[in-house]
């Protein structure tokens, strides 16, 4: 049974526009799943499915210019007099596919929908030569609800902005936590990968993230990039996990590994790029400050992250607090008169101010306040971890869909 994505929603708006549909994201979040369900929701019969991952469809967009491939496409069934629906999957394994695409779309009435693993590819190859001509989404690991979903968990996590602006302020809801913490702890050690998700022996989970790992380091890294040196590479991917919430020093990294530090910035973008990690700048006014100050890194998935480092709790929840607030906004940090974990910023520049503690007291939320003071910020408010005897002012982040 396939289980529902919330982006599936907003593509589903898009099944008869112009535009090719581009799904990308890290291996193993669902793009193959996703471009299938599209194909699903087309009513006609006239459509196909192509995936690059198979050597007969790679000859098909190497061997064959535009015109000659819409022939082989014609014996397969198509009648392009009519509206006509192809779903390509794993672009990144054909760099002509772009050039046909956009000839296919300038000259036919097909609607495309693509999948690439990878940012990176679609950066290189990909955007200029289908400018206007395609909508890019980003398909991530699991929100905490979808994993509630793919758990067949029957609870509706609370509306995020509603419970911020709440005017008797933020409350720690102890039914939920009392109901699904479990589950959140789960959530948190594991990650969000759909199927690491279904898994549910935890070996097996922990053998689920490897193979999704070594995916990534045997597909995307050896077919995208021409690094040198593969060691190296992930070198830095256990630095990065290992630094898991904090400022990355260039220099630190440098001297660490032996590697210079343009080596060093086009790992850490290639990364980033591929979907492994991301970086999250400081928020600021000032151009000088953000130019200035140094990024903090997360891994896009905490299953990941503890596959490469042996994080402790406190960066475990953070990692998944960054993770499951990215979907809300423009995220960054805040560093004034002291760091503030995450600030997120709405597109009418709303800013809202968060610090991730395992266990809350007053004292941090009193320490937040004064730190973010300067921000102004629309609200405020401790996410915590566990359940607290006698202090309840602050979200607890199993509430956080």
């Amino acid at each position: 049974m396939i289980k529902h994505r919330y982006i599936w929603d907003t593509l589903g708006k898009e099944l008869n526009t112009r535009e090719a549909l581009v799904i990308t994201g890290a291996r193993q979040t669902g793009k193959s799943t996703t471009l299938k369900w599209l194909l699903e929701q087309v009513e006609s019969d006239n459509k196909l499915f192509l995936d690059l991952t198979l050597q007969s469809t790679r000859d098909l967009f190497e061997n064959y210019d535009a015109e000659g491939i819409l022939l082989a496409l014609k014996g397969r069934g198509l009648d392009f007099s009519q509206r006509t629906y192809i779903a390509i999957d794993e672009i990144q394994y054909s760099k002509r596919v772009p050039m046909v695409v956009k000839y296919l779309v300038d000259h036919y009435h097909i609607k495309f929908f693509l999948s690439g693993s990878s940012a990176y590819y679609l950066k290189n190859h990909f955007s200029e030569s289908m400018a206007g001509r395609k909508l890019v989404f980003e398909l991530f690991p699991l929100s905490f609800q979808e994993y509630l979903d793919f758990k067949n968990l029957d609870f509706v996590l609370p509306n995020f902005f509603e419970v911020l602006q709440n005017k008797d302020g933020v409350t720690f809801d102890s039914y939920l936590y009392n109901s699904i913490s479990r589950h959140y702890e789960e959530y948190i050690n594991f990650g969000g990968f759909p199927a690491v998700v279904l898994e549910s022996d935890f070996e097996r989970k922990k053998q689920r993230l490897d193979e999704i790992f070594t995916s990534y380091i045997d597909l995307d890294v050896e077919h995208l990039a021409d690094f040198r040196s593969i060691g190296d590479l992930r070198k830095v991917i256990a630095l990065l996990a290992a630094r898991v919430g904090s400022k990355i020093n260039v220099n630190d990294f440098s001297v660490i590994t032996g590697l210079s530090r343009p080596t060093i910035q086009s790992y850490m973008e290639f990364l980033e790029k591929t979907y492994l990690v991301r970086f999250l700048p400081v928020t600021s006014k000032s151009n000088d400050v953000k130019t200035r100050k140094q990024a903090k890194v997360y891994f896009i998935d905490t299953g990941i992250a503890v596959r490469n480092a042996d994080l402790s709790g406190g960066n475990k929840f953070e990692n998944t607090l960054c993770h499951q607030l990215q979907r809300y906004g423009k995220l960054g940090y805040y560093d004034q008169k002291g760091e503030v974990d995450f600030v997120l910023e709405r597109s009418n520049s709303d800013y809202f101010a968060f610090e991730a503690k395992e266990s809350p007291v007053p004292s941090h939320l009193k320490s937040l306040v004064t730190r973010s003071a300067q921000l102004n910020p629309q609200a405020v408010a401790l996410i915590g971890r566990n359940s607290s005897e006698k202090f309840k002012q602050y979200l607890w982040g199993g509430m956080i869909a």
